[in-house]
């Protein structure tokens, strides 16, 4: 399974190609398709990814899990976005422009390791997010465990 840890930011050039981080593309090296699928977050202003493998595995879990409607036409909703992006030679995609709009991408681009997923921000965007985050978090007197990360998440 792909393990994505870290965040790093890395510049997207006129083309709209950006570097994968190289520690991602580990991650992904025996997998399939030789790439990223990435699709429009639907919670935050940026860019849900994640490999081919975790794709597969939600589409056979349709089949064999008991979903509701609306988790249903969700994950339906997920797939008609998401996008294969192919690696090239030097470890690059290219982002397809909305989904740069979508995120807010200027030329910065932040990966944000998320365990089996990741997400790409605007730098500027993420940092607000993780200020809010860290607020939330002491107000409520939250300290994270180690435990697996909800379903559907």
């Amino acid at each position: 399974m792909a393990l994505f840890l870290s965040t790093i930011i890395n510049r997207m050039d006129s083309k709209c190609r950006v570097s994968v981080p190289s520690t991602f593309r580990s991650s992904l090296k025996s997998q399939s398709f030789k790439g990223i699928i990435a699709f429009p977050s639907y919670n935050n202003r940026s860019i849900d990814a994640c490999g081919i493998q975790r794709m597969e595995n939600i589409s056979n879990s349709l089949d064999s899990e008991n979903y509701s409607r609306e988790e249903f036409d969700l994950i339906s909703m997920y797939f008609g976005e998401a996008e294969q992006l192919p690696f090239d030679k030097d470890g690059r995609v290219t982002l397809p422009k909305k989904l740069i709009n979508h995120a807010e991408i200027d030329k910065n681009v932040m990966f944000v390791g998320l365990g089996p997923t990741f997400q790409l921000w605007n730098p500027e965007s993420y940092e607000k997010k993780k200020i809010n985050m860290i607020k939330i978090a002491q107000e409520k007197k939250i300290n994270p465990r180690l435990r697996p990360i909800p379903k559907g998440m």
